[in-house]
């Protein structure tokens, strides 16, 4: 399987980068982290962590997908122009495209979720910037084709295994492990 990339840009928000990278790494699903602005990156709570690469240097194609944090990192990654294409490359060729929390208004920045129904952090400085292109729900998670969003931080671990399921994965037993429900 190739692996999935994960955008790190400052300002993300810690869970909703570590849940869903540590659920799909648990499934047996590579993941590479890319730093947007450089490979030491600090979340919107003073953790600093690693990227594996820059996504300056990322060949898309060689992915088969894309995970953005929100957190206040949001606004930078709907504001970058290599962010952007990369989820249009990813879309345009039918690879998984995941956001959570305000992460989804970089989707619709990027121009790829018309029609479609997703869910966001329900602040209107989100709301405001999705509802023209998509239908928004209030549940914690929703896929609709290969776009796979998350409501907020507190949905973090079901937006990995939402992930994992829009994979091909069988969460039933991480997820009991994991959620002790």
């Amino acid at each position: 399987m190739e692996p999935i990339l994960v955008l790190m840009a400052p300002g993300f928000e810690e869970i909703e980068l570590t849940a869903p990278v540590d659920i799909l790494r648990r499934l047996g699903v590579p993941v590479v982290l890319a730093g947007v602005q450089g490979l030491q990156v600090e979340g919107a709570h003073g953790l600093t962590m690693m990227a594996d690469v820059l996504l300056s240097e990322v060949q898309v194609g060689a992915y088969s997908g894309v995970v953005l944090p929100g957190g206040a990192a949001s606004w930078l990654l709907r504001d970058t122009p290599v962010v952007l294409d990369v989820v249009r490359e990813m879309h345009a060729a039918g690879r998984l495209v995941a956001a959570i929390c305000a992460a989804p208004i970089a989707l619709e920045a990027a121009g790829v979720l018309s029609g479609r129904t997703v869910t966001c952090y329900p602040a209107e400085a989100v709301t405001s910037d999705i509802r023209s292109a998509a239908d928004i729900s209030t549940a914690p998670t929703v896929t609709d084709g290969n776009i796979v969003t998350g409501r907020g931080p507190g949905a973090a671990l079901e937006f990995g295994f939402a992930l994992g399921e829009y994979l091909g994965k069988d969460v039933a037993s991480l997820r009991q492990e994991m959620c002790c429900c």
